[in-house]
């Protein structure tokens, strides 16, 4: 498609787009300067190792041999496996609608730490205020201590054999997110563009109907010019009939010899007769008028006389 082209087509309906895109530039804004706003918190914990007591350390303190020391991540030849577990039970569906029911927001992230691996856990909360923020990304901290403690008591194994958190960065503050207003006024502007095509396609049908109802106004149903009242000018047109002096009619009008003409119900004399019998052959003859003389008319009018 030419984007030249697009721009004409537009320019050329601008009476319709222009209206939707000042709506949509004006949607747009006002829902980045006053649309919802999101505030993000963020916390970091470490998760620590447990100092397993040694056998020097048992025989010098023989409690420490009766303590239960069944810690199943212990015995996981990967170590980081309780990181594993711990970030997939944060992000759970269960841990985000126990926020929702303490009144907090319930979209966050738990991640590992810079780099992807090691035993950092990175925590994110979001929410409609900073203040929400924040109790979010505590909230959060506050259940990956208890989940630790948990998960890692499932046999009873005592807190000497445990792997313990620690408090790497707290949330003490939250930052605004523009990426959350940044997408819904990308949003409102695609939907503006569809409503540009709408708009364009609407002014397409306005203006054939137009287009027609000019033709029908201008155009006769038989074709004709209504405007003018002439037939088409597609086509022969043949010239209006005008009688000429050979004409049956013309003579019957004119009579013979500049003679008045006869009246209605009348016979026309011989010679008249005669006269448009001559005449109605081809038009291309004109042969003149039957003049009878005027010895033989007293006689002839007499014979008609009586014979009436």
């Amino acid at each position: 498609m030419d984007p030249l082209a697009v721009l004409k087509t537009l320019w050329h309906h601008k009476f319709f787009v222009l209206p939707v895109v000042l709506l949509t530039l004006l949607a747009a804004g006002y829902v980045y300067q006053f649309g919802p706003r999101s505030y993000e918190a963020s916390t970091s914990y470490a998760v620590v190792n447990p100092i397993v007591p040694t056998s020097e350390d048992i025989e010098k303190k023989p409690e420490l041999g009766l303590l239960n020391k069944d810690n199943p991540y212990l015995r996981s030849a990967d170590p980081a496996l309780v990181i594993d577990v711990l970030i997939t039970r944060l992000n759970a569906l269960a841990t985000a609608d126990k926020l929702q029911a303490e009144g907090l927001g319930n979209e966050y992230a738990v991640s590992r730490g810079v780099g992807g691996n090691g035993f950092v856990i990175d925590i994110r909360g979001v929410g409609d205020s900073e203040e929400q923020a924040i109790a979010t990304a505590t909230a959060l901290g506050k259940t990956l201590e208890s989940d630790l403690l948990e998960m890692q008591s499932v046999n009873g194994a005592d807190r000497t054999y445990l792997f313990t958190s620690m408090t790497v960065s707290t949330p003490d503050r939250a930052t605004e997110l523009y990426s959350n207003r940044l997408r819904a006024a990308i949003i409102v502007f695609l939907v503006g563009t569809i409503l540009v095509f709408g708009a364009v396609s609407l002014a397409r049908v306005v203006e054939a109907g137009r287009t027609r109802r000019a033709a029908r106004r201008t155009t006769s149903p038989t074709g004709g010019d209504t405007a003018t009242g002439q037939p088409p000018t597609s086509g022969p047109r043949s010239a209006p009939f005008k009688p000429g002096p050979s004409s049956a009619g013309w003579k019957a009008a004119k009579g013979s010899e500049g003679a008045p003409a006869p009246v209605p119900g009348s016979r026309l004399a011989p010679g008249t007769r005669g006269g448009l019998r001559r005449s109605a052959g081809s038009p291309e003859e004109r042969p003149e008028p039957f003049a009878p003389s005027t010895d033989e008319e007293p006689s002839r009018v007499g014979a008609d006389k009586g014979a009436l």
